[in-house]
Parts: C-alpha cells; structure tokens; sequence
C-alpha cells in the first residue's frame, strides 16, 4: 500500500479516516489522508539512532480531533550519549505539529528492550509500555520506569486511583512489552511481551501485579506473578495488538485479539473464553507475510487490517 518506508512501527486511525504513523528510524510523524501520503510530515523527532530506538509509539487524543493532541513515544540522548526514552504530546493545527510539551522524561533507555507502545484506554487514560532498557533488575524496582506499563493523564499527571499511591506504575515485572489492546466488553488490558530465549508471552493486565521479570518467565505457577494467558517457545517476537471491532473481517472474528510476530511474520488470532475473558480457548495464525515481520498493527474506519513491516504499511483484505 505504501512503500519505501523509514521503518514504520506505529499507527493510528482518526475518527476523520487520516492514517497518522510514526518512521521509527526517521523520526518522522507522517499522515495519509484520503489514501495518500503528504509529502511533508506532521513533526520531525531528535531521534536517537540505535538497534531498537527512535520514534516508536503514537497515539491520538481520544477525543481527537476535537482536541488536537497527538502523543509519541521516543528515544532521545543527553549530550554525553547516554539514551533515554520520553513521551510527548504535540498539538496539530490540520496536519502540522505547532507545538510541542513534554508528559512524561527520562524513562531508562538502552540500544534495546525500550517497549514504547502507546495506547489510551476505556477510562481515557493513557498507557505507556516500557522495556527493561537491559537493566532486567529495574522490572520488580517500584522506583525505576522500566520494565513497567505506566498508567497517566491525558496531560501526564498521575491519576488518583492508580494502583500505588503518586507512582505511574500501572505493572511491574516485564521485560519488553510492544503490543497493548483493550477488550471491546470489559475493558481489560493485554500486552504481547517479547521473552529471552523462550517464553514469549501475552497477559492480562491486573492494576498492580506483578509479572515476574526476570524471576521468573512463562508459566511459573508461582503466587506471586501473575501466569501469561499464552506463550511461545521458541521466539516469535508478538508486536502489536489489537481487538477486531467489526467491519470488512469474517463474522467469527469478531471480538478477537489479534497480534503480529516479527520474526515470521504470522498474524495471530487468539480467541478468548469464559465471561472474564482470562483464558485463551483457541490461538492460530491467520496470514503469514512472507516478505518481512509485522511491526504495526490497526483497523481503519473501513474495517480492513492495516499492518506495517519494515519499510511498507499493508492493508490485509
């Protein structure tokens, strides 16, 4: 669908149809309207250049664009090199960036495991996935943003109700989570969280629980982490998620978490049982993309898949 691409990780439909995505390599914010690609981006980020930095997360404001905020996660450096990761939100005026504010600074950063997915959920809070930055120890460290999926205000204060008292930390213990969805029924959250060697894994979200990086990785069975609803050994490094919520997809997907893999390039479908829907009746693979991993994952107002790679954005019919 589009082609020669900076690396595109994510996306994100507005209510109007335009397509805003993140050039992860670039650090360019980039839109499509209509089916097209403008040429000028809507922002151009300071980004650091390293193994799996740079522009990595966005979101729209949920009542964009009534409220012109986009937010992206990124990895930037200090003026001796030293990386870190934040989040911004900018203000658009039709598809230009004309203003820009820090939410949330100085999130441990590495060449690696800097999560970045962005995602604001049912109660309109936005949540922030973040890597372990190969410091594994800062995961089950209440005092340290790593290895955590942070849980703030549209504006980046810290919600009164959230599960530690002035802290963001919505979960603790992961290692580097990259895929975040929201069921459409009871509002829960679900990560895609990439493992070591073994063990990659997709959980539920509980306020409060730990997952148990690096203690302890796939079914441990041990009462103090939460066990994942799923793994995969080996790898197959799960990126982002999504529920289906209608549309052109076949009636018995409806409903559906649905995720990439990079490493094979598999779009998994995972059907979930029960009323809690905190356990996985049946988990296949739907498409496989032979030409490079899934990154991106979205559903556009038209109901179709829409899925980036390494250099294209696809629309999957």
């Amino acid at each position: 669908m589009v082609p020669r691409l900076a690396f595109p990780t994510a996306m994100a439909f507005a209510a109007d149809g335009r397509l805003f995505f993140t050039e992860r390599l670039a650090g360019r914010v980039r839109v499509m309207v209509d089916g097209r690609l403008l040429a000028e981006p809507v922002a151009e980020l300071p980004v650091a250049q390293a193994m799996e930095t740079g522009l990595l997360g966005l979101a729209l404001h949920p009542q964009f664009p009534r409220t012109p905020y986009l937010y992206v996660y990124y990895t930037a450096q200090t003026s001796l090199g030293a990386l870190f990761n934040r989040v911004v939100r900018l203000r658009l005026s039709g598809n230009t960036s004309v203003g820009m504010e820090v939410v949330l600074d100085r999130i441990p950063g590495a060449a690696i495991h800097n999560g970045g997915i962005l995602a604001f959920g049912p109660d309109d809070k936005l949540y922030v996935t973040t890597g372990d930055a190969t410091r594994s120890g800062s995961a089950q460290d209440l005092g340290s943003l790593a290895g955590k999926v942070l849980r703030l205000d549209d504006d980046g204060t810290i919600p009164q109700d959230n599960p530690f008292v002035g802290s963001p930390v919505y979960t603790y213990g992961h290692r580097n989570v990259f895929g975040l969805a929201f069921h459409p029924k009871t509002g829960a959250a679900y990560i895609t969280e990439n493992g070591p060697q073994e063990n990659d894994e997709v959980n539920l979200l509980r306020p409060g629980a730990n997952y148990g990086w690096p203690l302890v990785t796939g079914m441990a069975g041990d009462p103090r982490f939460v066990d994942p609803l799923l793994t995969f050994t080996p790898n197959i490094a799960p990126t982002q998620a999504l529920f289906s919520t209608g549309g052109k997809l076949d009636r018995e997907y409806q409903g559906d978490l649905f995720f990439g893999d990079w490493n094979l390039g598999g779009l998994h479908r995972v059907l979930l049982g029960s009323p809690q829907a905190d356990r996985v009746a049946r988990e296949d693979v739907v498409y496989r993309h032979r030409e490079g991993g899934i990154v991106g994952l979205a559903q556009g107002p038209d109901g179709y898949l829409y899925f980036s790679t390494a250099d294209a954005i696809y629309r999957l019919r």
